[in-house]
This record gives C-alpha cells, sequence and structure tokens, in this order.
C-alpha cells in the first residue's frame, strides 16, 4: 500500500511564506512537492485516470515527480494564474486556463484523507466579508455595526445613528491604474465626505461604525495552534489601518482570551479552514472582530516576535508537530 507522506505545495515561486514552510520540510526531511499553477501546461504534465473510487496518476515537473496516490496533504499559498501558450489566440488562452484549473481542482479536491491548508474553495468562500461578518456573529465574535450600500442616503443615515464612521473595501484590497498598483486602505469617513458622497452609487461600498481601539491583534490560527500578536499603533495613520504605515509599529505576544479562541474555532470549523488570520481591535468592552483572511501574511509577524507560525503550518501538513 502507498505511503501517503508527501505534501503538495501549490504557490507562487516567489512567495516567501511558501519558502518558509518549505524550509521548515526540508529540515525535517519531509516529502513535499512544490509548484505553481502557472507551471500548467506548459511545464508541468498532468497525468490522471479515474479508478474504481478515486484518481489514480501523477505531476511531473522538470525537476521532480510524484504519485497522486502518496499525496498526504496539500498546501495552497496564493499560486499565480494558470499560463497557456501565448501563441495561442486571447479565447483560447481563456479555454486552455479553464479547462486546467477545473481538470487539476478537481483531481485534487476528489484526493481521500488529504489535509488542506486551505482548500481553495473553502478560501473563496471564506473571501465573502457579507457572509464571513454574519458568521462571526453567529460564532459569538462581536463586530462593529455595518452597512453596505450603493446609497449615499443610507450612509449618511448610518453616520447619523451610528457616529464616526470608516469605509473600507469589499473584497479588492488593491487598485491597478495605468500608473502602477495602489494599496486602499480603510479610511475615516468625514463630515465633508458625507456633504459630498459622489461616486457612491458607481459601487458598493461596506461602512462600519470606528472602533476607538486601544490596540489591534492579528491573530493566526494553524489547526488548533493560536498566535495573538497586539500591535500597538505610533501614528494617526497607523491607528486607523496598521498595514498603512508598519514603520510606526510595535509588536508584543499576547494570550487569546477564552472567549475568543472559542469564537474563532467555531468559525474555522464553520467555514473549512484549517488556517485563517484575523484581525480584531481592542476596547475597554473587548475584542472586535473585523476580518480573516484565509490567505493571510505571516512572514513579518515571524520576524518581529519569533512566533513559530511556519512549524506550526509544516505541523500540521505532516500531520503532527515534529517527534
Amino acid at each position: 500500500m502507498t505511503s501517503r507522506d508527501v505534501v503538495l505545495v501549490v504557490a507562487d515561486v516567489t512567495d516567501p511564506t511558501a519558502d518558509r514552510v518549505c524550509a521548515v520540510l526540508a529540515a525535517r526531511a519531509a516529502r513535499f512537492f512544490r509548484f505553481d499553477t502557472a507551471d500548467i501546461p506548459q511545464r508541468l504534465r498532468l497525468r490522471a485516470e479515474l479508478g474504481t473510487t478515486s484518481w489514480h496518476g501523477e505531476l511531473v515537473s522538470a525537476e521532480d515527480r510524484v504519485d497522486l496516490d502518496e499525496v498526504g496533504a496539500v498546501y495552497v499559498r496564493r499560486p499565480r494564474a494558470f499560463e497557456p501558450p501565448t501563441h495561442l489566440s486571447a479565447i483560447e488562452q481563456w479555454h486552455s486556463a479553464i479547462e486546467c484549473r477545473y481538470a487539476l481542482g478537481g483531481i485534487l479536491a476528489s484526493l481521500e484523507g488529504v489535509r488542506w491548508c486551505n482548500m481553495p474553495a473553502r478560501s473563496a468562500d471564506a473571501a465573502y466579508k457579507p457572509k464571513q461578518l454574519r458568521d462571526f456573529r453567529a460564532c459569538g465574535l462581536a463586530t462593529p455595526p455595518t452597512v453596505i450600500t450603493n446609497d449615499a442616503q443610507t450612509v449618511r443615515g448610518f453616520a447619523d445613528q451610528v457616529g464616526s464612521v470608516i469605509c473600507k473595501p469589499v473584497a479588492v484590497g488593491v487598485v491597478r491604474t495605468g500608473g502602477g498598483t495602489h494599496a486602499v486602505y480603510t479610511r475615516r469617513v468625514t463630515a465633508a465626505d458625507l456633504d459630498h458622497l459622489a461616486g457612491v452609487d458607481y459601487s458598493a461600498h461596506l461602512f462600519q461604525a470606528y472602533i476607538d481601539a486601544l490596540f489591534s491583534v492579528r491573530l493566526t490560527v494553524v489547526g488548533e495552534e493560536f498566535f495573538a500578536v497586539r500591535i500597538d499603533a505610533g501614528s494617526e495613520r497607523a491607528r486607523i489601518d496598521w498595514r498603512s504605515d508598519y514603520a510606526a509599529l510595535q509588536y508584543r505576544v499576547i494570550d487569546t482570551p477564552p472567549d475568543i479562541r472559542a469564537g474563532v474555532a467555531a468559525y474555522l470549523k464553520m467555514a473549512g479552514l484549517a488556517f485563517g488570520a484575523f484581525d480584531f481591535g481592542v476596547t475597554a468592552e473587548g475584542w472586535w472582530a473585523y476580518e480573516c483572511n484565509a490567505e493571510g501574511q505571516i512572514g513579518w509577524l515571524e520576524a518581529e516576535t519569533g512566533i513559530p507560525i511556519s512549524e506550526a503550518i509544516a505541523d500540521f501538513l505532516v500531520g503532527g508537530p515534529e517527534s
């Protein structure tokens, strides 16, 4: 009987987080096969045949190969889009990429007894922020009063009701323009903004009551391991959105309150996720859940605090802590 001891690492070849996890796996002499979906169909061969109850076959690159029957875990870390041959027309490239996506995705999703971190379909479902916020509340986590709308009067009425308001993206945290890529940070909605809400009707927008937090927390969870880091902001920009001013931040590892652990664990079970990076604001009243990123960054937190998130991911993928 074939041993299922190979970890598939599906990641951008330049991704530093995947690099760190692979380095831990290599140090433990764990078997892993790393590839990027951008390698398909030109640089990675897929061979699969449907047996009585499951798919059998292999993935083959120029450097390595893996039998599908050997795969025991799959780590998905922001792989790039499939890259069909460039000599194909635009519509042919689109068709090729779609076929590859559903072929590979369907085969991997059909593998039995495999640990996922995270299954792409689960990560995609978790990215729907309105559902995520609803699910947080169902799991006992407090969330700020929120409205999603494309109507200016609704925004003004919400501000009258809750007071100070912030606006953040529903999904896309970057904007691509002719001048490059620009991050979209959470921002306060001023009185002047409320007087001139031109453009609100162009799309759906997410508005929340502003939480005047004492500090923020990035809580990273891998399986049953919790890593909470307190983030203190040293500038006004960072108080609104700490991602906007990393130089002004200070970090400290803290404990996770039992009620937050219970709520987060319940949410991860509900969402079918093994990994989640949660953002909280903490006030005198308690912890306020903002969002969960199923593909959140970890490298800078490990560098700043020494918390072993990469090791925890490796532990999960190989089925337990290093013996």
